[in-house]
């Protein structure tokens, strides 16, 4: 097997504008990385600007965590590259599942930056809306908590969660789960109040000492009991900041909700679908845009406690 030729380069000139990366491959010759060029595989370019879009942002001030950071994704696309080239002398970007990904992920990538670019335009929230946020959930700020929590995941089943109701401890779900021969995994996790969403932590607040409550989660049911809790107040600019950026967030996908609503109504008299496909009818003042794939999440609270 011929042995690929890569050659590395150890500096990045991320100083170089465009232009200059033009002029930079002009001048290179038999391959060697100059510039903003940072590799070759077999005479493909890897630029500084393809890895840094690959680090997804990642910084550091050392400087060697750095140059540690960039040869690690550097590899890694030099790897892909020559699967690439694989793939392509296998001739499997001739086949029709090809095709159909590339438009899929293409259609995905501009959808998502079209709600990115939606999402933008949100105006930025005031301070005094961020004060009356943190007032109005003092269990995120002030009264901010830790919480050590005694927690049970037992894989996805068909039990009725109706026979989780009466159940007053971790003890009795663990014996319900094995009389049904239901896996489940036993760990000691933390729950931060800030993270919790306001809605399901007033319900979790509202619970007796040692009440086991269940989230599901990812098809699976996750089974909680707090066990104790340290005091971690949140005040200050740093607060303002996070009720900032959360208010903010909030306000993106609302606003990108109506937005995806207001284009798929004008669009519906324009959307024919074959017999078997059609959507079901909506009741009248319901009407609203499927959810699309990627597509920034409603805010809606988690679900309620439901053991008791």
């Amino acid at each position: 097997m011929q042995k690929k030729s890569v050659l590395l380069v150890v500096g990045l000139c991320a100083g170089l504008g465009l232009a200059g990366c033009d002029k930079v491959k002009s001048l290179m010759s038999g391959g060697k990385p100059t510039g903003q060029v940072v590799a070759t595989v077999d005479g493909q370019e890897v630029t500084a600007l393809e890895l840094r879009r690959e680090m997804g942002g990642f910084s550091s001030r050392d400087p060697e965590v750095m140059k540690k950071a960039q040869q690690q994704v550097l590899q890694q696309i030099i790897v892909r590259k020559l699967m690439v080239e694989k793939a392509k002398e296998a001739k499997l970007d001739k086949t029709p599942n090809y095709n159909l990904d590339v438009q899929r992920g293409e259609e995905q990538l501009l959808a998502q930056l079209y709600q990115r670019s939606l999402a933008a335009k949100t105006a930025v929230p005031t301070k005094a809306e961020a004060d009356a946020f943190i007032a109005q959930n003092p269990g995120m700020f002030a009264d901010r908590k830790v919480l050590v929590v005694d927690q049970l995941v037992a894989a996805p089943n068909k039990i009725d969660p109706a026979r989780f109701q009466p159940l007053k401890s971790l003890e009795e779900v663990k014996a319900l789960l094995s009389s049904e021969n239901v896996p489940f995994q036993e760990s000691v996790s933390t729950l931060d109040t800030l993270q919790v969403n306001p809605a399901l932590l007033a319900q979790i607040q509202r619970l007796p000492p040692g009440e086991v409550f269940v989230i599901p989660q990812r098809g699976s049911f996750v089974f909680n009991r707090i066990t104790g809790s340290k005091s971690a107040p949140f005040t200050g600019e740093p607060a303002v900041m996070y009720a900032t950026n959360m208010l903010r967030t909030r306000k993106a996908q609302e606003t990108v909700g109506k937005q995806l609503e207001a284009m798929y109504t004008a669009a519906k008299p324009n959307i024919k679908y074959a017999p078997a496909f059609e959507p079901p009818k909506t009741p009248a003042g319901k009407a609203g845009a499927p959810a699309a794939k990627g597509a920034a999440p409603a805010a809606a609270a988690p679900a309620a406690p439901a053991a008791k």
